[in-house]
């Protein structure tokens, strides 16, 4: 839109001329007068900021919005070519005055802001020293409270026992006060920790002196070792003239000096074999020592083991579960016997020393080429179980093995270890003499008794293999039976469904059987009527000592064929009649077959 500025011009001239000057009234006259003379900027300056403060923002903009509002129109009224009045002038000098204040309040409000923000910086600041001088102290306050001396893991003597061991005066000044008794306590522990230590010194300087002698004799030994050898020579041809087996009985090279240094159970069981070997003539029995036991490397490793303790603190948990983990420790030497057996079978047996339970141990192994390796009956597992009566092996049988694993709450299971440790069998003990003697029989002979039943039971279980491999073929020729009566099946069960099958008359007498390992066995046979009859069979591992078990599956719907079968169950199972007969169990079936019709 274009103005056409100079008719306003004139226009605004004429008003001019139309209009009188304007006069002050005395009123502003007189205040115009009072007003201090503003003879210096400071002094204006001064004099703005005072209004602008008395004034105050909010009524600086509601000025502002009059003049505006008053300008706008104005203005506009102007455009429209109507005459402007002499207010527009105060009016634009009062926003001008106005926004000038506005700016000066600014200012003041911003100086006192920045003041107020230095305030409130110098309190943060002070603020966070005190924050981390309060954390600084806490840290102070919880390394004071977390401070160890290092005797909360020892273990001191009972209060009662302070009080009777320590000298009277140590135990009545501190009677009162808790902090200076436990203080008499550490003091009376560190008295008698020295005391131990002196006599632990004391004995190892007498270990060392002992060692030292030790060793002379061991070099005094080498040197009538030629001289015994001379000895040897010239005394053979006398042990040859009055028929003594000298060259038996010696020990030649490396087992000699393996015999010195087993364990004294293993070197009792060497003695016994020895003399057994001389004194029976036994051609068939060997035994040798295994293994090696370096002592000077173990009496090294056992006083740097020493050295570490003193240096470690263990806890007692800890020291409870090394002992623990220690139980199944096995001696580094073990010893041999080889007995050769019937039907081309060599047994060996390895005897075991357990240093922690003090026990003997024995486990097995068989060595042969026959087929009868393969039968269930020559199992490692049960070959050799129940050898004697009430002598299962699965308990420590030392005392003092049995109250430390008591005392540790240890669960031992000599089963579950049987392969790698063996087990503690009672007649083992007898031949280390751990258990001195049985029935006032001397090891020796002890020993005897213990290969023979080894070599009986070979073979008794050879015989026993060779009877269950005929049943198994269905060959009834040496059971005396009916023509007609032939074995449907005859096969080895496994344990579950073996037990879920058979009745329960069976299952009480196994129940009340002494025996640990079994062998079980399900027979089918039938008639040329047709008649057909389900038997069980479970035969102990010391058989024939204890005779096999028989169980009839009888018809359920037939009370009177249940009382025949449990009858001819008490028959079968009466032990008197077949005790110590490895061939009973032919008796026994050919006993169950002639009643297949449960007659």
């Amino acid at each position: 839109m274009s103005v056409n500025v100079r008719p306003v011009k004139r226009f605004v001239e004429e008003q001019k001329k139309k209009n009188p000057e304007i006069k002050l009234s005395e009123k502003a006259t007189q205040l115009l007068t009072d007003m201090p003379k503003m003879d210096s900027p400071e002094k204006l300056f001064n004099l703005e900021d005072k209004i602008a403060t008395e004034m105050g923002s909010d009524r600086i903009f509601e000025e502002f919005l009059q003049d505006y509002a008053f300008l706008r129109n104005a203005v506009e009224e102007y455009l429209d070519g109507k005459p402007t009045s002499s207010d527009t002038i105060s009016k634009i000098a009062r926003l001008r005055r106005n926004t000038r204040l506005t700016h000066y309040g600014t200012a003041l409000m911003r100086k006192e802001v920045a003041e107020r923000m230095e305030n409130v910086d110098a309190k943060l600041l002070q603020l966070q020293n005190v924050t981390s001088e309060v954390q600084h102290i806490q840290k102070e306050i919880d390394r004071c409270l977390d401070f160890s001396a290092g005797d909360e893991e020892l273990e001191l003597v009972p209060f009662e026992q302070f009080h009777t061991e320590a000298s009277e005066i140590l135990a009545n000044e501190t009677a009162d006060n808790e902090h200076e008794q436990y203080l008499a306590r550490l003091k009376f522990e560190n008295e008698q920790r020295r005391e131990l230590l002196s006599t632990l010194n004391e004995l190892e300087g007498r270990r060392n002196v002992l060692q030292s002698d030790i060793r002379g004799k061991e070099v005094r030994l080498q040197g009538l070792k030629p001289k015994l050898e001379d000895l040897t020579k010239v005394a053979e041809p006398v042990f040859e003239m009055v028929g003594a087996k000298f060259k038996d009985l010696s020990i030649e090279g490396e087992q000699r000096k393996l015999s010195l240094q087993l364990p004294a159970p293993l070197a009792v069981a060497h003695i016994h074999a020895a003399a057994y070997k001389e004194i029976h003539d036994d051609k068939l029995f060997e035994f040798r020592i295994l293994g090696t036991n370096d002592t000077e490397k173990q009496s090294k490793d056992e006083t740097e083991a020493m050295k570490r303790k003193r240096k470690e603190d263990e806890t007692t948990q800890e020291k409870i579960n090394k002992m623990a983990s220690e139980l199944l420790e096995v001696h580094p030497m073990s010893l041999e016997f080889e007995i050769e057996c019937s039907e081309n079978i060599k047994i060996s047996m390895q005897i075991q020393y357990l240093t922690e339970l003090k026990v003997t141990t024995a486990k097995w192994h068989i060595n042969t080429d026959s087929k009868l390796k393969k039968s269930p009956f020559f199992s490692i597992d049960s070959l050799m179980s129940d050898l004697f009566e009430n002598d299962t092996g699965d308990k420590c049988p030392n005392d003092v093995g049995e109250m430390k694993i008591e005392h540790l709450n240890y669960r031992m299971n000599f089963n579950s270890s049987a392969k790698q440790i063996g087990k503690p069998f009672k007649f083992i003990q007898e031949i280390s003499g751990s258990e001195g003697e049985t029935d006032r029989i001397g090891a020796t002979e002890h020993l005897r008794k213990v290969i023979t039943t080894i070599r009986t039971r070979i073979s008794n279980r050879a015989v026993l293999d060779g009877i269950i491999r005929d049943l198994e073929s269905k060959k009834t020729d040496d059971l005396n039976l009916e023509p007609e009566v032939k074995i449907n099946s005859f096969k080895i069960c496994d344990d579950e469904s073996f037990i879920a099958s058979i009745p329960t008359s069976l299952t009480k007498k196994i129940s009340n059987s002494a025996a640990t390992d079994r062998f079980s066995y399900k027979i089918e046979a039938s008639d040329g009527n047709g008649r057909k009859l389900t038997a069980y069979i479970s035969i102990p591992a010391d058989y024939p000592r204890h005779t096999a078990l028989f169980g009839i599956a009888a018809p359920e719907d037939s009370e009177s064929s249940t009382e025949v079968a449990r009858q001819i169950e008490d028959r079968l199972n009466t032990e008197a009649h077949y005790v110590d007969d490895v061939k009973s169990i032919k008796e026994q079936l050919s006993l169950l077959l002639k009643h297949i019709d449960l007659s």
